[in-house]
């Protein structure tokens, strides 16, 4: 049988510029990580592809770490059962061994390209990468300035809400998913990630594949500004008092808010993604007040719009970024020695292997 697959994305293009949550990748235990050098075009990411496509094949779960700068693109593997992990360890995610040898190690594909030829070729790849530095900028100026209108919504909505109604609901709720559960020994283990990106081809969600195999999922519905980061907090900080593990997964704009939390000792998920509105589900929007709320549509409705601007200005960006570096690929792609690549993929499963029980 075939292994199980999880994608998210362990770094996003936030309103305070890229941040990364490359740390939590690492499971705890961790026999090997395989930190990837090199630039764009070498190969990396379908070098990670190619070996956890192998793994899932000999029925091991694999979680995917994808790129939120470019999402066909792979930033981490990690090969659940066998504890081994893959990096892309370059910029902007820079990652170095930390117990060189004895735990992790630095694979170069530096060592499979023809510097000769790169050469030929570097003013123009150094102009493609002054230009992609611009425009990430200039994409994390406009998600900067979407920060405050969002915030703004967020302020109209939460004076419309009856507040005692929403702690009320939220102690109900958080006292029926922990009833019974007793307390766990050791110190619990917070992971935080993200479920989904601002990226060039734009929003994308991957809570589909994150919580798959998950018994009982709840979706918290409403409008921004209505407590569902709030709601989401209460159950992981009780799961946290209770010795839980938790995963945290937030929202990209705003790193601050959360969007999901997985117990996976209780086989629960509370997700505010829209792909699980299907589910048992809570909507907070019952708790508004439409009268009070009548005074602030009009400007809810213009912050919105403004919002979605921006974002989409953000977006259109991080394609041009994107576009830039694909045309370093291209200068990258012709001066490498895949078959030298592919016998080390080769290796590597071999050397992963190695840590089968």
């Amino acid at each position: 049988m075939a292994g199980k697959i999880r994608k998210m994305f362990p770094g996003g293009n936030t309103s305070n510029g890229f941040y990364s949550f490359f740390d939590y990748i690492i499971p705890d235990g961790v026999n090997r990580i395989f930190c990837l050098k090199g630039g764009p075009g070498v190969g990396k990411s379908s070098f990670m592809k190619k070996i956890a496509r192998e793994f899932v094949k000999m029925g091991y779960d694999v979680e995917l770490h994808y790129c939120s700068s470019d999402p066909k693109s792979l930033d981490g593997v990690v090969i659940k059962g066998l504890n081994a992990v893959l990096l892309d360890a370059t910029a902007p995610h820079i990652v170095d061994p930390k117990l060189p040898g004895a735990v992790d190690e630095i694979i170069n594909f530096g060592e499979f390209w023809d510097t000769e030829k790169l050469e030929k070729n570097k003013s123009e790849i150094q102009l493609c990468n002054e230009n992609i530095g611009d425009c990430f900028q200039r994409a994390f100026k406009f998600l900067k300035s979407a920060e405050p209108i969002y915030l703004d919504i967020e302020s109209k909505n939460s004076k419309c809400m009856d507040w005692s109604k929403v702690n009320k609901i939220t102690d109900d709720f958080v006292s029926r998913i922990f009833d019974g559960v007793e307390f766990c020994e050791g110190a619990p283990k917070c992971r935080h990630l993200f479920g989904s990106a601002i990226t060039p081809v734009g929003y994308l969600d991957y809570s589909d594949s994150l919580f798959e195999e998950v018994e009982n999922i709840y979706y918290i519905s409403g409008d921004i500004g209505v407590g569902k980061s709030e709601f989401l907090r209460s159950i992981y900080e009780r799961a946290l008092k209770k010795g839980l593990d938790v995963e945290v997964y937030h929202f990209p704009l705003i790193l601050d808010k959360l969007q999901a939390v997985y117990i996976s000792k209780l086989n629960v998920a509370i997700t505010t993604s829209s792909l699980f509105k299907e589910k048992q589900f809570i909507n907070l929007n019952d708790f508004i007040d439409e009268e009070k709320l009548d005074k602030y549509k009009d400007d809810i409705k213009i912050d919105k719009e403004i919002v979605d601007y921006l974002m989409n200005n953000a977006i259109a960006n991080l394609k041009r970024a994107k576009f830039n570096h694909d045309i370093i690929e291209e200068y990258y792609v012709p001066t490498m020695d895949f078959d030298r690549v592919e016998k080390l993929k080769n290796e590597v499963i071999g050397r992963i292997l190695k840590y089968k029980e």
